[in-house]
């Protein structure tokens, strides 16, 4: 993407052009090149999306995964919910979780999902 934007801000090629080659999309390459407030590798690197726990807490409730799941424990989805959501209390964050149920919901779920398929 930081390539895309480049390319675009040189004038090398336009808009259209640079998504269909490189494969990025149009509007979001648009909303990055009308960005001057920040360098293009910022905008790239910006998390975008509501993320309940940080980086450090979603990095301890994997390695706690791993070990339980070396332990033979069965770890089922909702028991991964339970544990975010206990989490987010404990370390007194916002969280838009389901207080009801006490667990994080199934979107949190697939975003940290995809998130470990970097770790593992």
């Amino acid at each position: 993407m930081c390539g895309a934007i480049k390319f675009v801000i040189n004038g090398d090629t336009g808009y259209l052009r640079t998504s269909k080659y490189l494969s990025v999309p149009r509007g979001t390459l648009e909303k990055y090149v009308k960005d001057t407030s920040r360098s293009p590798e910022e905008l790239v690197n910006v998390h975008l999306g509501r993320s309940v726990l940080p980086s450090e807490l979603e990095n301890k409730l994997l390695e706690d995964c791993i070990i339980m799941d070396q332990g033979y424990y069965g770890l089922r989805r909702q028991d991964i919910k339970r544990m975010a959501f206990q989490l987010a209390i404990r370390n007194g964050l916002k969280y838009s979780f389901n207080q009801e149920q006490s667990k994080a919901g199934k979107k949190w779920l697939r975003s940290f999902s995809k998130g470990i398929q970097y770790y593992l």
